[in-house]
């Protein structure tokens, strides 16, 4: 079993492997190659710094990694564990994995992140003996079409059209939310600033698709409202979402990503709205460089 570097590879070969392994996962995770590219462009991913399984001279499995620096911590982001259905259970992933975290050392890499299916035991326990642990739990909600029911807009707020900038004046603004719902991962991203007494008291990120030129979905990746607002929390929460999916046709498709469960006021109104559930993810982390092994709170693995 030879590990090689995934800038060694073509395209093809690698996207052929990718469908194979994911064509019978919780989702549907399978593209063709302008999206695969799409993939590695929008999400930072290095091709240098991604890994390979060959086996025989066959490609068997891969890792794809990406990076970024956060307010002074390096940040790696396993973007995707693929592995041939025939080839699980011989200790690929293991291999891949370490391979994979010796780069992060060669990088000085502070903290690891990935994101794993909740119902994807196997990976799971593979990323938990490698070191990882679990830290939050994330969902996508999925809603088409017309709302159950609108989402009931207070008065008293008002919302703004912003640059994505804008967000790092906010002291409630996390940077490190899950690496496809951050600010660089988001082609064509829109904000909306929650205004209450003059005062910024949350925000939303989001995207448009059109299709044919009619809007065809829209994509929410971040919705956050601030601490100081607990009082009135969902009710700043329901202005915010319906700021982004108001006014929407029976056509339109309407999803949030690796939503964290925990933001109670924005799950809750999503789903009394009509939205529901359709994966559920584990966000986890492994600190590479102690001493900073601190972090304020990736992808997939078909293993």
């Amino acid at each position: 079993m030879l590990i090689k570097r995934f800038s060694e590879l073509c395209f093809e070969e690698a996207l052929s492997l990718w469908n194979e392994a994911f064509s019978q996962y919780y989702s549907d995770l399978t593209m063709d190659l302008e999206r695969f590219l799409l993939k590695i462009t929008n999400e930072g991913l290095s091709l240098e710094h991604s890994v390979a399984a060959v086996h025989e001279n066959k490609l068997v499995g891969l890792v794809l990694n990406g990076f970024r620096e956060i307010d002074g911590k390096m940040y790696a982001w396993n973007g995707g564990t693929a592995i041939l259905p025939e080839y699980r259970g011989m200790k690929i992933g293991e291999k891949l994995i370490q391979a994979c975290l010796d780069i992060y050392k060669e990088k000085n890499v502070d903290i690891a992140l990935l994101e794993a299916i909740k119902e994807n035991s196997r990976a799971i326990r593979l990323y938990e003996k490698m070191g990882y642990t679990t830290f939050e739990e994330l969902a996508f909600l999925h809603h088409q079409g017309e709302l159950n029911a609108p989402f009931p807009v207070s008065s008293d707020f008002i919302t703004i059209p912003a640059q994505p900038e804008e967000l790092d004046k906010l002291t409630f603004f996390n940077k490190v939310t899950a690496w496809q719902t951050q600010i660089p991962s988001i082609k064509d991203a829109r904000v909306v600033l929650l205004k209450y007494r003059e005062e910024t008291a949350g925000f939303a990120v989001y995207r448009h698709v059109y299709q044919g030129g009619a809007l065809s979905g829209i994509m929410l990746y971040q919705c956050v409202v601030s601490p100081e607002l607990q009082h009135r929390e969902k009710e700043a929460a329901q202005t915010l979402l319906d700021s982004v999916f108001s006014p929407i046709n029976a056509n339109c498709r309407c999803i949030t990503m690796n939503l964290p469960v925990t933001n109670k006021a924005v799950y809750d109104s999503l789903i009394e709205a009509g939205f529901a559930v359709i994966v559920g993810q584990v966000h986890m982390q492994k600190a590479i460089q102690q001493k900073n092994a601190a972090v304020a709170g990736s992808e997939t693995a078909a293993l």
